[in-house]
C-alpha cells in the first residue's frame, strides 16, 4: 500500500494497492475513467506533490503520471513544445538547453510535473512578462470524465483554454501539454540592498522604475530589521561577459540562495533554542551579513540551470503565500512586521527567515490568475518548523489581516489559508464562470475532492 507524501512531510496518506495507478498511456486513462465511472469511485492526480496545502489529495483512484515522462516534439516554427504530463521542468529545461531554447517560466524546484503545474498557480516572478507557468500553455490532451479524448488549444475549443489553464486536476485528467518556448536568452542577475521604509515611500513608483530597467525582480524582506534585498534580473545578450566569473560559476551550477544559504543558517539558529530578541539577533548576523555581500555581486546564467531538483531530506519548511495589489503592498508589509513583533513579544515566536516577495505582473491568461486584476506582490513568509503549533497560531492571524488588505492566497502554497479565503478574495466573475465551466465537463464531481468542495462551499 503505497503511503504519498508531500514536499515537506506534512501531508502523508495511504493508497489501496489496487487504487493506486499509474498508466503508460492515453487508451490505459481512459480504461482507467471508464471503470472507475462505473464503480462511481472518485479520482485524483498526483504531480510531484510539491504543494503544502490539501489540494492533491483523494479519496478514491489515485493517478500518477511517473510513466508519461516523455518530451513528444519540439516545433521551432511555432515555438512550442509538447510534452506528456510526467515531465519534470528539470527534465524539459535539459532537453531544450542543447537546442538554444527555454520554457518561458523556470521555476527553481525542477522536480514541478508539467502536467500539475499546465493547471496551477505555479509562478516564478515577473515584471514583463507573465509570471505563471500556465499562462504559456498553447493546448493539452485531456480525457474527460466520461473516458472521451478532448483536445483543447488555441485553435480547437479555444473557450475552455483560460479554464484548463487552471485546470487543478479538476476537470479530468491531463495527459499532454503544449507550452510556449523562448530562444534561450542569458539572464543577468544583480542585486539592490535597501529598506522597506525606502521602498514604500513609493512601491509603485519603485516597481516601474524597475521594470524599466529589469524584466525579472525577486525580494527578500527581513522582518528583524526592515532591510530588503532586490535579486534583479535582466535578460542580455548571450556574450556578454559576467562581472564575476566565480559567481556565475556557482549559480550555474545552481546554487541555490535559500536551500544552500539562508535555509541552513536560519535552522541552525533556531534549533539553539534562544529567546526571541537573541534569536532575532543571530539570524540578521548569520543571514543579512551574507546577503550584504551579495548585494555587491552580478553575474550571468543560462536560465535552464536553474531548475534543479530538490533532495527528498530538504525541503522541510513550509510557505504561507499571498499576494496583494500593488498600491496595497506598502500597508500589508508593515502590517507583516506588527505581527512579527507582537507574536515575538507575546509568544515568544520568531521568524528567523526572511520573507519572499515575488512580482506578479497582470494576467488574464488563466481564470484563477491572482494577478487578473492588476500587478501584484506576494508577502510569503517561510518558517523552518511546519510542525510548531505557534507557527500555525502566526498564519491563523495573517490570514486576518491579509484579507483587510486585498490579499490572495496561493491555492497549493497557503496551507488553512486558501481552502477558506480563495474563494471570497479572488475575482468573482472569473470564479463563476470557472465552476460552471468545471461542472460542464464533470457533472458527476469524479474529480472534486475534499478540499476544494470546501473551497468552492456554497458555489458548487
Amino acid at each position: 500500500m503505497p503511503t504519498l507524501t508531500n514536499w515537506n512531510d506534512e501531508i502523508k496518506y495511504e493508497v489501496p494497492d489496487d487504487k493506486f495507478k499509474a498508466p503508460n498511456s492515453i487508451s490505459e486513462v481512459q480504461a482507467i475513467i471508464k471503470d472507475a465511472a462505473q464503480q462511481n469511485e472518485k479520482i485524483r492526480v498526483i504531480g510531484a506533490m510539491h504543494s503544502t496545502t490539501q489540494c492533491m489529495v483523494g479519496s478514491g483512484i489515485t493517478i500518477s503520471m511517473e510513466n508519461m515522462a516523455k518530451v513528444l516534439k519540439v516545433d521551432e516554427e511555432s515555438m512550442t513544445v509538447t510534452v506528456q504530463a510526467g515531465v519534470a521542468i528539470h527534465q524539459l529545461c535539459e532537453y531544450l538547453k542543447p537546442h538554444g531554447l527555454q520554457p518561458p517560466v523556470i521555476l527553481e524546484y525542477g522536480n514541478f510535473q508539467i502536467g500539475a503545474i499546465s493547471g496551477t498557480q505555479a509562478n516564478d516572478s515577473s515584471l514583463s512578462d507573465s509570471a505563471q507557468f500556465s499562462s504559456f500553455v498553447v493546448g493539452v490532451k485531456l480525457i474527460k470524465a466520461n473516458g472521451e479524448l478532448m483536445e483543447i488549444s488555441e485553435t480547437q475549443n479555444a473557450q475552455y483554454l483560460p479554464a484548463i489553464r487552471s485546470h487543478y486536476g479538476l476537470f479530468g485528467v491531463v495527459c499532454e501539454i503544449t507550452i510556449r518556448i523562448w530562444k534561450t536568452r542569458s539572464l543577468q542577475f544583480s542585486y539592490e540592498l535597501t529598506t522597506l521604509d525606502a521602498f514604500s515611500k513609493d512601491v509603485v513608483g519603485n516597481v516601474n522604475a524597475l521594470r524599466n530597467s529589469y524584466d525579472q525582480a525577486f525580494g527578500l524582506l527581513f522582518q528583524a530589521d526592515g532591510k530588503f534585498m532586490i535579486q534583479r534580473r535582466k535578460f542580455v545578450n548571450g556574450n556578454t561577459k559576467p562581472a564575476h566569473p566565480l559567481t556565475n560559476t556557482l549559480e550555474a551550477k545552481a546554487i541555490n540562495l535559500y536551500a544552500d544559504l539562508v535555509l541552513p543558517l536560519a535552522k541552525a539558529s533556531a534549533q539553539l533554542n534562544l529567546p526571541a530578541a537573541q534569536a532575532e539577533w543571530l539570524s540578521t548576523t548569520l543571514v543579512d551579513l551574507p546577503l550584504r555581500a551579495l548585494a555587491h555581486s552580478n553575474y550571468i546564467i543560462d536560465p535552464n540551470d536553474r531548475a534543479l531538483p530538490y533532495d527528498e531530506d530538504q525541503p522541510d519548511f513550509d510557505f504561507f503565500d499571498w499576494v496583494f495589489p500593488e498600491e496595497n503592498w506598502s500597508a500589508m508589509a508593515h502590517a507583516w512586521i506588527k505581527l512579527c513583533d507582537k507574536f515575538e513579544q507575546e509568544k515568544n515566536f520568531v521568524l528567523t527567515l526572511p520573507c519572499l516577495v515575488y512580482f506578479l505582473k497582470k494576467d488574464t491568461n488563466m481564470l484563477l490568475s491572482r494577478s487578473r486584476g492588476g500587478n501584484m506582490m506576494a508577502i510569503d513568509p517561510e518558517y523552518q518548523d511546519p510542525t510548531d503549533p505557534k507557527w500555525l497560531e502566526f498564519r491563523v492571524a495573517f490570514c486576518e489581516i491579509a484579507k483587510q488588505h486585498g490579499g490572495i492566497p496561493h491555492i497549493n502554497k497557503t496551507k488553512d489559508g486558501a481552502i477558506h479565503w480563495f474563494a471570497g478574495q479572488t475575482d468573482q466573475d472569473a470564479l463563476k464562470e470557472y465552476i460552471e465551466l468545471r461542472r460542464e465537463f464533470d457533472p458527476e464531481g469524479m474529480f472534486l475532492n475534499e478540499f476544494f468542495e470546501i473551497m468552492f462551499e456554497g458555489r458548487l
